[in-house]
């Protein structure tokens, strides 16, 4: 099933017309009609190994210097790889001699395969008997007679071709040949100081935008903006009412064990006192209903003022109040924290000495 999408680009319809020819070429595309002055193109892709052949059509329409590219791909992959080589191309031109150097390489690398099975192939004729035709033809497996016919003079040619110093892009044709198109360099320039590709949908939009004009994506801090200062206000709340639960969790040790030793007006020393005083059942209820969740509380108070400091430190979420608020609420955690590991010590020493 096939899929369309367009795409607006701030460039001219020659300069997305090149760039698509280009991008096609560097798929492994096929070309077979190629318009600038009706802004078509047609292309042949390959899958599963060149046994499924599928065609690729792209339409550019032109509005004064900017234009709407239109593509038609056998599938959403096909499609947004093609999409992103359009939009690398149109906004770094060296990108597309990168690439064209890459492709003289891949044919160098084939064509040094191809020599190396023409010479297997030469010797083991020779080793037959009726053998020694050293200038047969070779076939690659996998391939039709009519594109794959290399000769072995042809093959050592092309290993020994040094790549050219401004390599051009090599489009295979409908007769199945490489052409080699050479890159303007006043079609392709470097736009990187006003234009950049959107990473979620692949669209070339003028820099410095706060969303993406297509996909509506945020690409500047200033565009989530709110977010951010809700998320940083969130956060510094929600550790100072942690901290302050926690403080008070806190005090539930005191009120079971050692107010009412406090209280208690006879001659024992403190500690005798709480020796008698506490029990295991007391234990465990300060345990339970103070300690822990005061410590677990203690925590989150901690981890919600970091994740609110993180916030603030944004440009964009500036909230001095938040500030504050997460700060108390680090102070109170960390208080919670530390007195609840003293009451631990508390009852630790009043067990040995009760012991």
């Amino acid at each position: 099933m096939s899929i369309v999408i367009e795409r607006p680009y701030p460039v001219t319809a020659t300069v997305i017309m090149r760039s698509s020819l280009f991008a096609l070429a560097n798929m492994g595309a096929k070309l077979q009609a190629y318009n600038e002055e009706s802004g078509v193109i047609v292309a042949t892709v390959t899958r599963r190994m060149g046994l499924q052949k599928e065609e690729m059509a792209v339409r550019v329409r032109p509005f004064a210097d900017t234009c709407q590219l239109e593509v038609e791909a056998p599938d959403p992959g096909r499609a947004h790889e093609f999409l992103n080589l359009v939009s690398n191309y149109v906004r770094d031109g060296s990108k597309v001699h990168a690439n064209a150097t890459m492709q003289w390489i891949d044919m160098q690398r084939q064509a040094e395969g191809q020599a190396r099975r023409s010479q297997l192939i030469s010797k083991a004729k020779n080793l037959l008997p009726g053998g020694g035709n050293t200038g047969a033809a070779i076939i690659p497996a996998g391939e039709p007679e009519s594109s794959a016919l290399v000769t072995a003079e042809e093959a050592n040619a092309l290993a020994r071709m040094p790549i050219p110093d401004n390599p051009g892009v090599l489009v295979k044709n409908p007769q199945d040949r490489m052409v080699e198109i050479k890159i303007d360099p006043e079609v392709f320039t470097d736009r990187t100081a006003y234009l950049q590709v959107c990473e979620g949908c692949q669209a070339t939009i003028l820099k410095g935008s706060m969303y993406c004009g297509n996909c509506g994506r945020p690409l500047t801090l200033e565009a989530v903006q709110p977010e951010l200062r809700t998320g940083a206000s969130q956060a510094a709340g929600s550790s100072l009412r942690y901290g302050l639960v926690a403080v008070a969790l806190s005090l539930v040790p005191f009120l079971v064990l050692v107010l009412p030793v406090l209280l208690d007006e006879s001659s024992l020393s403190f500690l005798d006192k709480l020796g008698e005083w506490v029990t295991p059942l007391k234990i465990g209820i300060s345990a339970i209903v103070g300690i822990a969740p005061a410590i677990f509380l203690g925590i989150q108070a901690i981890s919600r003022a970091r994740q609110a400091a993180w916030y603030m430190n944004l440009r964009a979420a500036v909230d001095a109040g938040g500030r504050t608020r997460a700060g108390l609420g680090s102070a109170l955690g960390w208080l919670a924290i530390y007195a609840n590991i003293a009451w631990i010590l508390l009852i630790v020493l009043t067990a040995v000495t009760g012991g």
